[in-house]
């Protein structure tokens, strides 16, 4: 029997690019799309499907809040969130919600149907990089905090050794803005110095793509 699906996304070149993958998949029957958390769980409720993927980010209800709808409800349904939030304390907030996957937008689509595969046997799926980080960061005694994506460019400016006066030009706010972020970041973290802020964002992979304080 085919492994049942609803897809919820809110941009619709991606929903349908993906839609169409997963259709041709022989294993695989897709039951219906949507373009916010709303409709996603209304989808759920009336297909009642093997996997929900669902956008992290989506209006009406985000990935994480139909995810816990459906822990709430005690469906049979697993859901598998889809992000472009490659942060390790995003995918945390996932599992400890409820959710069975977590893949990145970037990655490949056969990741996707792996992770589809692998969930509806019975197990979980985290893509392998953030699985990692989670598994650094873990290791050196930080507990993942969800962070905004002002906090993570706060701290992540921070850990190049920027100074708050920087910072504020950068991202067009005043430097009092900057020291309540990196206050709130820290304490969210546990971090308690700028020492600490660079081992936690070298860690969690902040650094992709960016030089690396002291490379």
């Amino acid at each position: 029997m085919p492994i049942s699906v609803i897809l919820a996304e809110d941009h619709a070149i991606v929903r349908q690019g993906l839609a169409a993958l997963l259709q041709a998949e022989p294993d695989i029957a897709l039951l219906g799309q949507a373009a916010d958390g709303a409709v996603a769980w209304g989808l759920i409720l009336t297909h009642q499907p093997a996997i929900a993927i669902l956008d992290l980010s989506m209006p009406q209800a985000t990935g994480i809040e139909v995810v816990r709808r459906v822990e709430a409800a005690a469906l049979d349904t697993r859901c598998l969130l889809l992000t472009m939030h490659d942060d390790p304390a995003a995918a945390q907030e996932a599992q400890e919600a409820g959710a069975a996957g977590y893949v990145l937008k970037d990655n490949s689509f056969e990741e996707l149907v792996m992770a589809v595969r692998g969930i509806a046997a019975g197990g979980t799926f985290v893509t392998p990089s953030i699985r990692a980080r989670l598994r650094a960061l873990q290791r050196n005694g930080h507990k993942p905090a969800a962070l905004s994506d002002r906090e993570r460019e706060v701290l992540r400016l921070v850990a190049l050794g920027h100074s708050s006066k920087a910072i504020a030009r950068t991202l067009a706010i005043s430097p009092r803005t900057v020291d309540t972020y990196r206050n709130r970041l820290m304490h969210k973290l546990g971090l308690h110095s700028v020492a600490d802020v660079v081992r936690y964002a070298v860690q969690a992979g902040m650094f992709l793509g960016h030089e690396v304080p002291g490379s």
